[in-house]
């Protein structure tokens, strides 16, 4: 009997534990960065390609789309994080230069950001949202 007890009162502190972690707040904005910076994300592109992608203290971002690595850059505006990938220039019709009188604020693209978890929504500035899981550290390699 005391062990059915016993057996009964961790379950319910086990059971109010996950319920307490499943409706805690997301975190947003920088608390949401911090959660990301220094580790690694996957999931698809707006297009449905596996995705991978690295955000290092220093500012460096670096992918895997569909296979093919990329190395950009990201910086935070505000509450949103952008990222600027030298490869995103060529394929809009760019020469892979940068021009003189460009701003990083046309280049980059921008994302508002939210964390429960391991898991990570990015909203475009259009208000698509993607998810993302994250895994520690460099887990790719990248």
């Amino acid at each position: 009997m005391i062990a059915k007890r016993l057996l009964l009162a961790v379950s319910a502190v086990a059971l109010a534990s996950a319920s307490a972690l499943a409706q805690s707040p997301a975190l947003t904005g920088l608390d949401a960065w911090k959660a990301v910076v220094g580790n690694t994300i996957v999931g698809k592109t707006p297009t449905g390609e596996a995705l991978v992608e690295y955000f290092a203290a220093n500012g460096v971002a670096k992918n895997r789309i569909a296979g093919k690595p990329g190395e950009g850059e990201w910086s935070l505006r505000g509450a949103k994080v952008c990222t600027d990938y030298a490869d995103d220039d060529e394929e809009e019709g760019g020469d892979g230069k940068e021009d003189e009188d460009s701003s990083d604020d046309e280049e980059a693209d921008c994302y508002s950001l939210s964390v429960q978890g391991d898991a990570l929504t990015l909203t475009d500035e259009a208000g698509k949202a993607r998810e993302f899981k994250i895994l520690p550290g460099n887990a790719e390699k990248l």
